[in-house]
C-alpha cells in the first residue's frame, strides 16, 4: 500500500460522498459513498456504511454496503463485511467475517463459466 493520504481519526464522523485520489484511512465513521482510484484502509476501530469503489480495500473494522475493487479485497481477522463485492483478488483471514456474494473479475479467457 502507498503512504496515507487522507485520514479519517477516530471520533470523527462523515456523512455524504467522499471522493479521493490517493490512499484513504478511517478510523473514524463514513456513511454514504466512497470513490477513490487508490487504497481504502478501514482501520479496526473504523465503521464504513457505504459503497466503496476502489483500488485495494483492506478490512481492519466493520464495513457495511457493497464494494468495488479493481484489484485486492482482504478481510483481515478482525474484520467484517456486510455487503457484496467484486473484485480480481479476495482474502479472508482466519476470523474475518462476510456475508454477502462475491464476484471475481478479470480472471482472464476460459475461466468463465
Amino acid at each position: 500500500m502507498d503512504k496515507v493520504d487522507t485520514l479519517v481519526g477516530q471520533g470523527t464522523l462523515l456523512k455524504g460522498r467522499v471522493e479521493a485520489q490517493g490512499t484513504l484511512r478511517i478510523d473514524g465513521f463514513i456513511e454514504g459513498e466512497i470513490v477513490t482510484t487508490g487504497d481504502v484502509i478501514i482501520g479496526e476501530k473504523g465503521t464504513v456504511k457505504a459503497q466503496v469503489t476502489a483500488r485495494n480495500l483492506t478490512i481492519g473494522g466493520t464495513m457495511e454496503g457493497n464494494a468495488i475493487v479493481g484489484e485486492c479485497l482482504s478481510i483481515l481477522p478482525h474484520g467484517r463485511l456486510v455487503g457484496d463485492a467484486k473484485m480480481k483478488r479476495l482474502v479472508i483471514e482466519e476470523g474475518a467475517f462476510f456475508h454477502g456474494r462475491s464476484e471475481m473479475q478479470g480472471q482472464g479467457e476460459g475461466e468463465e463459466e
